[in-house]
């Protein structure tokens, strides 16, 4: 669950925008002023109006209403009689005017409902009160995702549901990684796997990107990185990959036990082979341009000289003498040009006449035409320039290439870009692959699969929260890639433009933040005409005065964007529980102007 809860409930923030009565919802309202011609002052909910009375009603007495049409005019029905002695009694003679069971878990919601000012109307009761009983084990968890799904007008079934309750109750790594880890034991999902990957891993150099694809590979029995190594030449033709696997494995414990090591500190640890990383990585870019010509080249060597070479392992002889010298002759003048001078080395050493060495160099042949040599060199080679790219950039940088990241890869806006003609085939996001695996699949994976969808489609009913002048916007960041030990949140809100995006002049942006050494930690950023008033919400002692060097960093910052920065307060976590969003739309009118309601 995110740092959302050391602010009190996300719902406080939603329910004043979501304030707009519809036909059918049942509220409680009290009536506060009788004026002249039948008129009155009567509070709904949050909401203050003025309503014409063709119902006898008493000043100051509270009555369930529920809304029949809202024309220019709002007609209101009163349902039952005023509300008298205890809610408990109020509540359950509301529940026998709808017709529904009134059993403790019922009545205690309905009474939350109304206590809490939040209209609902029948169908949308029934539909809740069946989740609340289908998913008794949490009843308090489980009252304020209907709360919300009712607050929000979101469909009342149990796909909604589960979306907001796994999203209320994980984190967005938590989700992946339980997943990714399924994955890495299996084989067919590589691109989903490099997905989660690209979101949840820190950057890695050359030398520890490589043990760990390594390790992944031998842990999950997965051939190819060890294929992709044999076509570098860095590993021996003769060692097969049971044999590969067995002298890693010692490796892969100490690894299991330095998982938090900086890269450097990886270097120190003794490996089964000679390991010259740049080498192969520039062996790796080598025949990614050659791509083509070793294809072409090792596929006619392949068709020429397959019987022959299989039949020297038949018969325990090797070929003849004039075969021998054509083979060698194609391989010198056609593949020894393609290949790195360590494949060259690696080549020569195999060109001899006798059958075990014939039969190695036929495979080191068949993995330089494997097409899925190629791809894992490709998509290895791009993951490592990324990790390049992302270390050598500032925090600010990494930190927007994160957001990006999560925005694109996720699958946030999928539906959207799929409606619109504007999905990219190849590589699909996310929440496409977790689909497709979903449709296809049985077992453990599409079990966790299910859970990270769940988690994706809450995400994305929770992600934008707008009226027609006012947005807000909630995103949750996988954080481990910049170093955090947790994901963290950012929340904006604010004034709506024309365009529909939030006005940069005028509105908030609060960082929901898990650190290593400041722990819990909330920065709320205010902005009122380009003015920025920072508030840092943590129970660190003396942060004002550790902050004092950082704050003309801050300024100038600000400055380069054009802000200016006001104000750099200090304030312990738990004030942070009466520091609400505004909200979105404040519709009080406690003076006489007309008739807005009929009753």
């Amino acid at each position: 669950m995110g740092i959302h809860n050391v602010t009190g409930e996300r719902l406080a923030k939603i329910v004043k925008s979501q304030q707009s009565l519809r036909a059918g919802q049942i509220i409680q309202g009290e009536i506060l002023k009788i004026y002249p011609d039948n008129k009155a002052q009567i509070q709904l909910g949050a909401q203050k109006m003025v309503a014409q009375l063709e119902a006898s009603l008493m000043i100051g007495e509270k009555y369930h209403f529920q809304v029949k049409t809202t024309d220019d005019v709002i007609h209101l029905k009163v349902l039952g009689d005023r509300i008298k002695g205890s809610d408990t009694a109020n509540t359950i003679n509301l529940i026998k005017q709808l017709g529904l069971g009134s059993s403790k878990v019922n009545t205690a919601f309905i009474q939350t409902l109304l206590n809490e000012k939040i209209p609902f109307d029948k169908n949308q009761l029934v539909k809740a009160l069946q989740l609340l009983n289908g998913n008794a084990k949490n009843t308090n968890q489980t009252q304020q995702i209907l709360k919300e799904m009712i607050l929000r007008k979101l469909p009342m079934n149990d796909s909604v549901f589960q979306a907001l309750l796994i999203k209320n109750s994980h984190t967005l790594s938590s989700q992946m990684k339980g997943l990714l880890g399924q994955l890495k034991s299996d084989r067919n999902y590589p691109q989903l796997v490099e997905r989660l990957s690209q979101m949840l891993e820190r950057p890695l150099t050359a030398r520890p990107a490589i043990l760990n694809e390594i390790i992944t590979g031998t842990a999950s029995n997965n051939q190819q990185f060890f294929n992709t190594l044999k076509a570098t030449g860095t590993i021996d033709p003769a060692i097969d990959f049971n044999s590969w696997r067995s002298q890693w494995e010692p490796v892969q414990a100490l690894m299991k036990q330095n998982a938090n090591a900086p890269n450097e500190q990886l270097s120190g640890i003794k490996l089964p082979i000679q390991l010259n990383e740049m080498k192969v990585v520039q062996t790796l870019e080598q025949m990614i341009i050659n791509k083509s010509g070793l294809l072409n080249q090792t596929r006619e060597i392949i068709q020429l000289w397959d019987n022959k070479i299989n039949q020297t392992a038949i018969n325990n002889v090797g070929l003849t003498a004039q075969d021998f010298t054509k083979l060698k002759q194609q391989i010198s003048q056609t593949l020894m040009p393609l290949l790195t001078t360590e494949q060259q080395v690696r080549m020569t050493s195999l060109l001899e006449n006798n059958p075990a060495k014939l039969q190695q160099l036929l495979a080191l042949v068949k993995t330089l035409n494997s097409e899925q040599v190629y791809t894992k060199a490709d998509n290895f080679v791009k993951s490592l320039d990324q990790d390049k790219m992302f270390m050598l950039s500032n925090p600010k940088e990494q930190f927007l290439s994160q957001v990006r990241q999560t925005l694109l890869f996720t699958g946030l806006s999928y539906e959207s870009q799929l409606v619109n003609n504007k999905l990219q085939q190849e590589p699909l996001p996310i929440k496409a692959m977790l689909m497709q695996l979903i449709q296809q699949s049985e077992g453990v994976i599409p079990e966790r699969s299910q859970q990270l969808l769940h988690f994706i489609n809450g995400m994305q009913i929770q992600s934008v929260n707008e009226t027609n002048n006012f947005i807000q916007a909630n995103l949750q960041i996988p954080g481990e890639r910049l170093g955090l030990s947790n994901d963290f949140e950012l929340e904006f809100e604010g004034r709506k433009m024309e365009n529909g995006e939030i006005n940069p002049d005028y509105c908030r942006i609060l960082f929901y933040l898990d650190l290593a050494n400041l722990n819990k930690t909330v920065i709320d950023m205010k902005i009122q005409k380009r003015s920025v008033a920072v508030t840092i919400f943590n129970d660190q002692e003396n942060m004002r005065e550790k902050s004092l060097s950082l704050q003309p960093m801050l300024k100038n910052g600000l400055e380069e964007l054009n802000y200016q920065l006001s104000t750099v307060s200090f304030k312990p976590l738990q004030q942070t529980e009466n520091q609400k969003m505004n909200q979105a739309v404040k519709s009080v009118n406690p003076s006489y102007k007309g008739v807005d309601y009929l009753i």
